[in-house]
């Protein structure tokens, strides 16, 4: 009896998810050389997507957990850039070349990447399909003139369908999501790092 309670168990468990993910990866920089030396490099928070406050700042964030790995650089703290954005009045969703590289000189900064998002948004439907999808624009900036010199845009997708509960013989299971979408913008921001460590040959 426990062996086939365990084998329709194991039978939900399998059948409870059923997923569909893609991620659509496009990296490019105009120059590498200046970044295989020792460089300070921050993370400008990025532009929310609409209808989503501090989905910004989530990636931002996400971005700087998976850089801090990289060896040989110094990535500086986001507190530390916004107080130097506040003090000096500059408009994050507007900033110019000249401001980039003042900012730059401000807090010793050779490098930011900045960017926006097109998407960032969870839902289920009636189905109990747990849809997520963000998409984030990336720009990396050269502090010494303010230019960009790389770009990369990501879109993630991923649709998951739940079985939201379940009895056998008595017992009642619930299977909620296993994965929430700040989970799953870790997996994106690892994978953003790890296409820059290979285009700029890092270790």
């Amino acid at each position: 009896m426990k062996k086939i309670q365990l084998s329709l168990l194991l039978t939900v468990i399998i059948l409870s998810v059923f997923s569909c993910t893609s991620l659509d990866r496009d990296l490019y920089f105009k120059e590498t050389a200046g970044f295989k030396k020792n460089i300070r490099l921050a993370v400008i928070p990025f532009e929310d997507a609409s209808n989503a406050k501090n989905s910004g700042i989530n990636v931002s964030d996400a971005l700087t957990n998976e850089l801090i790995k990289i060896r040989n650089w110094d990535i500086v703290e986001r507190t530390q850039i916004m107080k130097v954005i506040k003090e000096q009045s500059f408009e994050i969703t507007g900033m110019t070349e000249r401001d980039y590289s003042k900012l730059g000189k401000l807090t010793n900064v050779d490098y930011f990447i900045a960017g926006s998002l097109g998407q960032y948004a969870h839902s289920v439907d009636k189905e109990n399909d747990a849809r997520i999808r963000i998409c984030i624009n990336l720009r990396f900036i050269d502090t010494t003139h303010g230019k960009i010199i790389g770009t990369g845009r990501y879109t993630y997708f991923t649709s998951k369908n739940y079985l939201r509960s379940c009895c056998l013989t008595g017992w009642f299971f619930i299977f909620v999501p296993d994965r929430t979408i700040d989970k799953e913008l870790t997996n994106v921001a690892r994978s953003i790092v790890q296409d820059m460590k290979i285009k700029l040959q890092l270790q």
